[in-house]
C-alpha cells in the first residue's frame, strides 16, 4: 500500500514541479554539465509548450466569464497570473493530499485506502481551483468599495469646481489631478483616453465602469452624457448627481450606524441585568439571612 501511495506521490509532485517549471518565464533551453560535457535539454521546450499552451486555452476560457474579468480588472491582475494562479493552487492540492497520507502511514502507520487518497486529492484540487476565483472577488469587491470612496470625493472636487465657473469637461479633468490615489488616476486615464480618442468625457468613464463593474458612476455617467448630447445644463446636472452621491452616502452610513446600534442592544441588556442583579443581591442577602435568623 505504501509503495503504490509514494508512487503516486512522486508522480503528482513531479507533474507539478515540471507545470510550474514550465510556466515560469525563462529561456527554454537549459544547460547542464554532465562528464561527457555539456548536454542541452530539450525536452523541457516540450514541456514549457504544453503548458504554456493550457495556460493560453484557461486564459482564453477565463475572457469569457465577465464577472471574473472585471474582478481582475479592478485589482489590475492579468488572467495570465490568475490562470497561473488557479492551475498552481490545482497542483499543490492534490501534492498536499498525497503527501498528508504518505504522512499518516510513515509516522503513524495508518493504511489510508488507495481510493479514499485519490478523493482526497480530488477534493483538495477541485479547492485549489475555485480558491483563487474567491479571493479575486474578495479583493474586487474591497477595492471597489475604496474606489467609490474616492469617486465621491472626486465628484466632490468637481462640483467645488463647477460652483466656482470652470468649465464643466475640464473640471472633470482638474479633478482628477488633484490626487494620486489609484481611484483618480484611473479616472484621470480614461479622461486623457477619450480626449486622446477625441471622444466626450463620458464614453471614457463609462468604459472604465463597464470594465470594471463601477455601477455607482452610471447614474453620474448618464446624466453628463444626457447634458452632453441634449444641450442641457450640464452644470446643474453636474450637482444635481453630486448631491444625490452625497444623499446616499449619508443614508448608507445612518444605515451602518444603526446597524451597529442595533447589534449592541442586546449585549448592553445583558450588562444592565447583570449590574441590576449585582446591585440587588446584598439586600436580598440581607433579606435573607434576616428571614431565616426570625424563623430560628
Amino acid at each position: 500500500m505504501i509503495p503504490t501511495v509514494m508512487m503516486l506521490a512522486v508522480g503528482v509532485g513531479l507533474g507539478a514541479t515540471l507545470l510550474l517549471a514550465g510556466l515560469r518565464r525563462r529561456h527554454l533551453s537549459e544547460m547542464v554539465m554532465t562528464e561527457w560535457g555539456t548536454v542541452q535539454i530539450s525536452a523541457l521546450g516540450g514541456v514549457k509548450g504544453a503548458t504554456r499552451r493550457a495556460t493560453s486555452r484557461l486564459e482564453g476560457d477565463l475572457e469569457h466569464k465577465q464577472q471574473l474579468r472585471q474582478d481582475a480588472a479592478m485589482i489590475e491582475r492579468s488572467l495570465e497570473t490568475h490562470a497561473f494562479a488557479k492551475l498552481g493552487g490545482t497542483a499543490i492540492g492534490a501534492v498536499l493530499a498525497v503527501l498528508g497520507s504518505v504522512g499518516l502511514s510513515v509516522a503513524f502507520g495508518v493504511q489510508v485506502p488507495l481510493f479514499l487518497v485519490v478523493a482526497l486529492a480530488a477534493g483538495l484540487a477541485l479547492l485549489g481551483w475555485w480558491l483563487p476565483d474567491s479571493m479575486l472577488e474578495s479583493e474586487a469587491d474591497a477595492e471597489r468599495a475604496r474606489f467609490q470612496q474616492s469617486a465621491e470625493a472626486w465628484l466632490e472636487l468637481v462640483a467645488q469646481l463647477v460652483t466656482a465657473g470652470s468649465d464643466t469637461h475640464a473640471a472633470l479633468g482638474t479633478a482628477s489631478a488633484y490626487s494620486e490615489q489609484s481611484a483618480f488616476v484611473s479616472i484621470r486615464n480614461a479622461l486623457d483616453e477619450s480626449s486622446a480618442r477625441a471622444e466626450p468625457p463620458w464614453i471614457g468613464l463609462r468604459r472604465l465602469a463597464d470594465e470594471r463593474r463601477l455601477r455607482f458612476l452610471d447614474p453620474f455617467v448618464a446624466a453628463l452624457e444626457l447634458a452632453g448630447t441634449t444641450g442641457a445644463g450640464a452644470r446643474q446636472a453636474i450637482l444635481s448627481q453630486v448631491d444625490a452621491a452625497r444623499s446616499k452616502s449619508l443614508h448608507a452610513a445612518d444605515a451602518k450606524a444603526a446597524s451597529a446600534s442595533e447589534q449592541m442592544g442586546a449585549p448592553l441588556a445583558l450588562i444592565g441585568g447583570a449590574f441590576m442583579m449585582l446591585m440587588g443581591y446584598p439586600p436580598l442577602a440581607s433579606i435573607m439571612d434576616s428571614s431565616v435568623a426570625t424563623t430560628l
